[in-house]
């Protein structure tokens, strides 16, 4: 239940409590890694209200007036929660403060009040190690402010790229935050794709979704594959947003290779047989960290092929629920369906007219993405709150997962009918903190959930 925290002058060191609110001996009340001792007074006056005197609100750090949740543990009443989502790529524009990436972050922050929390963006230096604060970017109905509060309840990791993510300076951080100080992180990594894929294999309910894939392709395994099933992907474990991927088809005793040259073009090459199309594009090229998976025929629009962007949040009670889907339909000669390379949103009404046939696709589509959001989380063993899975379904209607992103890019809600899900992921993220405060407070050995 949320209620409407008010810092107000007068009396001091009182925190005044609506009547519904029933306490059983708490001495201390807390915000984020910070608590301090003070009284407690139950006023008849207050409906979902709490009145917080100054002089406590500044003990804690609480930088305004706004709608939080309450909870209980032995003798602390929680005010909150206070979630920190860390990232990079900080500038020194007041009106930008995280450059392009402001937007995204000023949308996600905007449904703080829709969920009752306290939710700012910080970076490594905004960290005072001595004093146990952060000097974090809050956004208000005024724009950016920087705010000095105490370490979080838990933390959303949104650092922009593998490599920063990588880096000894916020894998440092991020130790320390987690066990020195107990605060938990969720969707803490980016995910590998082979990680991803070894993981699901092991599960009986994810792995009729898996095309099948291998680890560090060798001609020999691209020509096993190709004998196979006739057309393979060679893909980066480690890529995005569909950056090094090859489409090799064997088609009238050819081979042809497609991809994404360093210059965007989408290029394809025919060769007479595959060791030499081998040589001429990957002779120079480290595999090892790629893999090859299985060629799917997949369904098409006007000969464009389709697949889909299917968006998984944690909510509140911390159950996954479906929060967008939306179809991405490739341009015609790149290899796949990314806006970045020509790809175009649709909605799936737009797609399947047809009612019936529209209602069975998503059925499958819903089933497979909760399926596989459960059983990643559990294979994984840590907290997630979000993933977007690009799902594909080949001619005989069959669904495939061809990749899990921990940090889903949001091109899809361009499109004007897509917009209002962008905003519903946003808040199911900070609504999956709330979950996680709890969970973390009630029993602060749970960190996995």
């Amino acid at each position: 239940m949320k209620y409407s925290l008010t810092i107000q002058e007068g009396e001091e060191n009182t925190v005044y409590l609506p009547p519904d609110v029933s306490l059983s001996g708490q001495t201390m009340v807390s915000f984020g890694s910070m608590s301090t001792a003070c009284r407690f007074v139950s006023s008849p006056l207050l409906d979902k209200q709490i009145i917080i005197t100054n002089d406590v609100a500044k003990r804690l750090y609480i930088p305004f007036s706004a709608d939080v949740h309450l909870f209980f543990a032995e003798d602390t009443v929680h005010l909150g929660p206070l979630v920190g989502i860390f990232t990079a790529g900080f500038t020194k524009s007041p009106l930008r403060p995280v450059g392009k990436r402001s937007f995204f972050f000023a949308k996600l922050l905007s449904q703080e009040k829709k969920v009752g929390v306290f939710a700012f963006v910080f970076g490594a230096h905004h960290i005072n190690w001595e004093k146990g604060t952060i000097t974090g970017y809050f956004y208000t109905e005024s724009g950016w402010t920087q705010r000095e509060v105490p370490f979080p309840t838990v933390i959303y990791n949104r650092l922009p790229n593998r490599r920063i993510e990588n880096a000894e300076t916020f894998q440092a951080i991020k130790e320390t935050l987690k066990t020195e100080y107990g605060i938990p992180w969720f969707n803490e990594n980016f995910f590998n794709k082979w990680e991803v894929y070894r993981l699901l294999e092991k599960h009986p309910l994810s792995r009729p979704y898996l095309p099948d894939t291998s680890f560090y392709p060798t001609i020999e395994t691209a020509d096993q594959f190709l004998k196979r099933y006739g057309e393979v992907y060679l893909k980066p474990a480690n890529g995005s947003r569909g950056l090094g991927i090859h489409h090799i088809l064997k088609k009238n005793r050819k081979y042809e290779c497609r991809f994404r040259d360093q210059r965007g073009a989408n290029r394809s090459q025919t060769f007479s047989t595959l060791s030499s199309l081998w040589e001429d594009v990957f002779s120079h090229q480290k595999l090892d960290s790629y893999i090859i998976q299985q060629g799917i025929r997949l369904i098409e629009i006007n000969g464009r092929k389709v697949d889909f962007r299917v968006h998984t949040n944690k909510n509140e009670e911390g159950i996954w629920q479906v929060s967008a889907i939306a179809a991405k339909i490739a341009e015609k000669a790149s290899v796949t369906t990314h806006i970045h390379n020509g790809g175009i949103v649709k909605t799936v009404e737009e797609i399947f007219p047809d009612r019936s046939a529209r209602d069975h696709i998503l059925r499958q589509l819903y089933d497979a993405a909760l399926t596989l959001s459960r059983c990643l989380e559990e294979q994984l063993q840590m907290n997630i709150g979000e993933i977007g899975f690009d799902l594909g379904i080949d001619r005989q209607y069959r669904i495939w997962m061809f990749e899990a992103n921990s940090k889903p890019g949001r091109s899809i809600f361009t499109h004007p009918k897509l917009k209002q899900y962008d905003e519903l992921t946003a808040m199911l993220s900070l609504a999956y903190a709330v979950y996680l405060s709890k969970k973390t407070i009630d029993k602060r050995e749970a960190l996995f959930t």
